[in-house]
């Protein structure tokens, strides 16, 4: 495998391409770096431009005798929540050539892998299914990972009141879901990727029968992989929908509480307040006034007609 890495303080990597070489992987690579390796190889690279066009037919095509085949790649890259970029996987016969302007772990995964087991890079197609395998268990990492906080979520939603804090929840549940949302677009991508590599014909893949018989096996299985990811990804965006239904659902019942409340209150106080308000105007003829219980009557009053609409209410089942 060589590497062209852009160089600090360098205009290109340059490198000689020869025949030995399974994996070419261009990171970042310059125009110049571009027209380098399709000069040294013969084929057209992709651009940055190209790999970003999303109909089918930019992504999966053949042309001067390789395949070219772009995923898109769902990964962390240093920040808080997933990001995603296309990567294209060019086969050429006896070579693999993958262009990335990202830099997903699964590429450094694979690195070290083949640094500890060279045999993973025999040839381009066992280079392509290793590494096509490598990036798959780095998805479905990053699935369980955002399964697992939702299950967290939902343990805190149904929680006592006073350990929810609803309003937090609902941003995570939203970084959560524009997550699961990258990851389902790669997984989709990955599922055409290898449906297309399938109907590849033995020219385009270098080995004999046998080799390319597990060349098809793996990507099979690689398939059947990504499928039961993208079912489980769709149960965890279903379970992120209810969960957001649910916290608003509560938001609106402490909602209610907090009105149902405010109103029992209100209705509680009016009459006292319809009492203090009769005996508090200024007319000059008021028998009541002048009787010397007339006060302790009137606060006994006021306080029975607080109390009797609480205990009617408490009786009905509304407080």
């Amino acid at each position: 495998m060589v590497a062209l890495e852009p160089q600090q303080g360098a205009g290109s990597a340059w490198c000689d391409i020869d025949d030995a070489m399974t994996w070419l992987d261009l990171h970042n690579p310059t125009r110049d770096e571009e027209l380098f390796v399709e000069g040294a190889l013969g084929v057209g690279i992709p651009t940055r431009e190209d790999m970003n066009e999303i109909e089918t037919s930019s992504r999966l095509y053949t042309e001067d005798g390789a395949v070219f085949m772009t995923a898109q790649v769902a990964y962390f890259g240093g920040h808080p929540h997933l990001q995603s970029g296309p990567v294209t996987f060019a086969l050429l016969r006896d070579r693999l050539v993958t262009i990335r302007y990202i830099d997903p772990q699964s590429f450094r995964i694979f690195s070290d892998k083949i640094g500890r087991t060279p045999g993973l890079c025999d040839s381009a197609a066992m280079t392509l299914t290793n590494l096509l395998d490598v990036l798959i268990d780095r998805i479905a990492d990053l699935v369980e990972k955002v399964s697992a906080g939702v299950d967290d979520i939902s343990g805190r939603i149904f929680a006592t009141k006073a350990n929810r804090g609803l309003d937090k929840l609902l941003r995570q549940m939203g970084r959560h879901q524009n997550d699961i949302a990258k990851l389902r677009d790669s997984l989709l991508s990955f599922q055409r990727l290898f449906s297309y590599a399938l109907m590849l014909s033995d020219d385009q893949v270098s080995g004999d029968a046998a080799e390319l018989e597990i060349f098809r096996a793996r990507l099979r299985t690689l398939h059947e992989d990504a499928q039961s990811l993208m079912d489980h990804a769709a149960y965890v965006t279903g379970n992120i929908t209810y969960l957001q239904d649910a916290a608003m659902g509560l938001i609106n019942i402490e909602q209610n509480s907090i009105i149902k409340i405010v109103s029992v209150a209100s209705a509680a106080f009016l009459p006292p307040t319809l009492i203090a308000s009769i005996y508090g105007m200024n007319f000059e003829h008021m028998p009541e006034l002048h009787v010397a219980v007339a006060y302790p009557l009137a606060i006994g009053a006021m306080v029975l007609s607080a109390v009797l609409p609480m205990v009617w209410f408490k009786y009905k089942g509304w407080l």
